[in-house]
């Protein structure tokens, strides 16, 4: 399956979770009535890129693309394709349109952003980790949960606390979108030595922190 978006519901897995700007967004049906919102907007998709693929396990992987559109917009995608009968579908789709202009982001904030994450981490600080490091309505995806806000990621991250869990994060691709959005492909060693996913927002007093994160 070509990156890039797609307007045709047989390419999303029923259960598919959408993430734009606007929020999130449900179902294959859900996904396809977004895409013919974009398209009227926009224009036609005409361009598409992968540029990165990284396989989680025999039938999953993880993807970062971007995609042109005939009205000369672009737009970044974080997609999770699952394969299921020899059918490889999207299971998640982020889209976030990309800046008019090229914006500098710093990301030697997200570096220090995500070395703290790992410091919290490792020092099993669960709780203080989510509350300095994501966003208030940050999204945790796995295996078709979705959870949300503090309460939810503190509680599920509890297994940091365990004296002898230890996470390193490794990026593969750290792609900023626009001056407030950056999209991260990595890999984790350690405790867990799978790859991972996270979408970063820029808060109003300039620090980074995760809007979602992904993971199996």
């Amino acid at each position: 399956m070509p990156s890039g978006f797609s307007q045709d519901s047989s390419n999303y897995h029923p259960a598919v979770v959408g993430i734009s700007e606007q929020g999130l967004i449900k179902g294959s049906a859900a996904m396809e009535l977004y895409a013919k919102v974009l398209q009227q907007k926009h224009g036609e998709q005409i361009q598409s890129e992968s540029l990165k693929r990284v396989s989680v396990h025999q039938n999953l992987e993880y993807e970062i693309g971007s995609f042109q559109t005939s009205k000369d917009a672009s737009f970044s995608t974080m997609s999770i394709w699952v394969n299921e009968n020899n059918s490889e579908k999207r299971i998640l789709e982020a889209v976030y349109k990309n800046a008019a202009s090229d914006g500098e982001v710093d990301l030697s904030d997200i570096s220090k952003a995500r070395s703290l994450w790992m410091e919290l981490c490792n020092s099993h600080k669960a709780n203080e980790l989510v509350k300095q490091l994501y966003t208030y309505d940050a999204i945790y995806y796995n295996r078709g949960r979705i959870l949300r806000g503090y309460d939810q990621l503190s509680k599920e991250y509890g297994y940091m606390n365990n004296p002898s869990y230890s996470l390193e994060l490794h990026p593969l691709l750290v792609q900023p979108v626009n001056e407030s959005t950056v999209f991260e492909m990595g890999k984790c060693s350690g405790s867990y030595n799978l790859p991972y996913l996270l979408i970063w927002k820029k808060q109003d007093d300039g620090s980074w922190k995760i809007y979602m994160d992904s993971n199996f």
